[in-house]
């Protein structure tokens, strides 16, 4: 009988030690929801295209998939994807030129009926090609470099030029107050490309339909600055015979750009709007190879 008794509390103890782990496997967490990027960090061109796979995993059943989107970590837009609960989802993105104005970023997150959620980041660097830069900014003519001195020899005359490059391929100048004495007072400005090579082109047509065509080779084109070498010929019929450095018949400047907001009181030509459409007044249509 003593035994018996005694067996009863050992079987009253497995009996509670199992009904408590049946408890805690019945009140276990709910398994979380995981979610990958196929990179993390992208770079493209605004124009292009790109797509990222993003995958996951909702073991409590999936909920939605939202993809907001980010510059400098101002919220710009973003959507809701209710219908990818297959576990993977392909993001495809046209990069805007506005993208390039801060660091652009992704954030995907995925939640599950739980309202458990897992999140990752994209970050995207948005290249501009040297076409945009060209037509995002006004360019200021700020120096012209002799190559044969190294110094800065550009006429007074130029020192408030500013140029606007439009995307439909022309292009403006403001004289600003400063006019040369001729080419200021006799030219349109007309039309402008930029091929792969580097070779930016600019047409003027005369007041008696001259054509000429001004060749630039550009080095490089940053958000501040535009650097690019022309060449000069026929220089040395400026000779005085002081020049410490006399010109020669063919001569290599480097003409170097700054680039500025570009703003409503842009004025074409000279100062008024009186002569905004050119002392030639029309363009000679041109075919760029």
């Amino acid at each position: 009988m003593k035994t018996y008794l005694q067996r009863i509390p050992l079987a009253l103890l497995i009996a509670g030690v199992l009904f408590i782990t049946s408890c805690k496997d019945n009140d276990a967490d709910p398994e979380l929801p995981t979610l990958a990027l196929e990179t993390q960090s992208i770079q493209g061109k605004a124009g292009e295209s790109i797509s990222v796979n993003v995958n996951y995993t909702t073991p409590e059943g999936f909920q939605e998939l939202t993809i907001e989107k980010k510059l400098d970590g101002e919220s710009q837009s973003s959507e809701s994807i209710t219908q990818a609960g297959s576990g993977s989802y392909t993001f495809e993105y046209t990069l805007q030129e506005d993208d390039s104005e801060g660091i652009l970023t992704f954030t995907f997150t995925v939640f599950d009926k739980a309202e458990a959620n897992a999140s990752k980041d994209l970050v995207v660097e948005v290249e501009l090609t040297e076409q945009q830069m060209m037509t995002r900014y006004d360019w200021l003519l700020s120096e012209e470099i002799r190559e044969n001195t190294g110094e800065n020899d550009i006429s007074e005359a130029y020192t408030d030029d500013v140029y606007r490059f439009h995307e439909d391929g022309t292009y403006d100048k403001s004289i600003g107050e400063k006019a040369d004495d001729f080419s200021d007072a006799w030219f349109n400005h007309c039309y402008w490309n930029l091929d792969d090579d580097g070779v930016l082109i600019m047409t003027r047509t005369g007041a008696f339909g001259e054509d000429v065509r001004d060749t630039l080779y550009v080095q490089s084109i940053t958000t501040e600055e535009l650097e690019a070498e022309v060449i000069y010929r026929g220089l040395d019929v400026f000779n005085t015979g002081e020049e410490e450095v006399p010109y020669e018949p063919v001569e290599t400047y480097t003409k170097v750009f700054v680039s500025q907001p570009k703003g409503a009181n842009f004025d074409p030509y000279g100062p008024g709007s009186e002569d905004d459409a050119g002392p030639a007044g029309s363009c000679i249509e041109v075919t760029f190879d």
